[in-house]
């Protein structure tokens, strides 16, 4: 059964843990959160376990708040793979789900080769409730919305300034308040999208700032520039860090390794939303930021410089003939 059939379908039980909902289809298990779905194939499952109660797979050893933790291991061709852990405040129904979930696995020989189960399961996004998409939709565009006012402001305003510039005469100096316009217009638009870019950064930066969580992330795969030999050049590194809620996420960083081993990094995210996340690594994009912020001033500034007197004349014009 594919991902797409196994999450269209009725799902044989459900498991409510914290902000996951687990879901048990004919062949898989789906992990649902607020924005993401992650496909955990049966192939890609060791075993199943509840600390404390062997009855159900049991994984001795490892303790369990009363029963009410579920462990699912992966496959893996060496040693443990990764652990999935949900957490529900209901015993009986976590108890029932690993039961099922125990029972459905396909049989395996000690000695069976094993594949990698991360790389067997995958995670797609999905979209949000509806009051969220809303919000969501309107944080995000508000910035793209407030560019579109200003670009439709400043063309309507092109007709006022020529007319302007006509009422003053037909000289060469006439047209100076109409190249002036144009030239605004040529600072202020990169400005403005260079100041959004800025300020979209900094309100993520101060987000992490304030509600984000520790993780460790571990090195999956390393993109250098020109010469992939040189260690000595930044790179760009790819890592994976599992969330509270045992899924798997991906975060770029750019730069050098900060650990010893190279192998493993501290990563903080954001719980509302783990895509947003950073390593210390990423503090080395700081200063292209403030370098962005500070040319977006400067063509902000040269825009209004051109575009002040202008806007002036124009509404001097018009007060006087109306």
């Amino acid at each position: 059964m594919s991902e797409e059939t196994a999450t269209t379908e009725h799902p044989r039980a459900a498991l409510p843990a914290g902000g996951t909902t687990a879901l048990l289809y004919d062949t898989a298990v789906v992990l649902v959160r607020t924005r993401t779905r992650r496909h955990v194939p049966f192939e890609a499952i060791e075993r199943v376990g509840v600390p404390g109660v062997p009855g159900v797979s049991g994984v001795p050893g490892v303790p369990g708040p009363g029963g009410r933790t579920l462990r699912i291991e992966l496959t893996a061709p060496h040693a443990a793979g990764e652990v999935i852990t949900l957490r529900s405040d209901d015993a009986d129904a976590l108890r029932a789900f690993a039961t099922a979930l125990a029972s459905s696995l396909p049989p395996r020989t000690p000695h069976q080769a094993r594949r990698d189960g991360r790389r067997l399961t995958s995670t797609e996004r999905i979209g949000r409730g509806p009051a969220r998409a809303v919000r969501a939709v309107r944080a995000a565009a508000g910035g793209s919305l407030t560019l579109r006012f200003l670009v439709v402001l400043y063309v309507a305003a092109l007709p006022v300034v020529f007319l302007a510039s006509e009422d003053l005469g037909r000289s060469l100096a006439s047209f100076t308040a109409l190249a002036d316009w144009l030239r605004a217009g040529v600072f202020l638009l990169p400005g403005l999208v260079l100041a959004r870019l800025t300020a979209s950064t900094a309100y993520t930066a101060c987000l992490l700032r304030f509600r984000s969580v520790a993780a460790t992330g571990t090195l999956t795969a390393v993109h250098r520039g020109d010469d992939p030999d040189d260690a000595d050049q930044p790179a760009v590194y790819h890592y994976t860090f599992t969330d509270r809620e045992g899924t798997d996420h991906h975060h770029e960083s750019h730069g050098w390794p900060l650990s010893a081993d190279g192998r493993t990094t501290p990563i903080r995210y954001d719980p509302r939303a783990p895509e947003r996340s950073y390593t210390p690594g990423d503090r080395i994009s700081f200063p292209a930021h403030a370098a962005v912020g500070a040319l977006s001033l400067v063509l902000l500034g040269l825009g209004l410089y051109f575009a002040v007197p202008v806007a002036l004349e124009a509404v001097r014009v018009m007060r006087r003939d109306w």
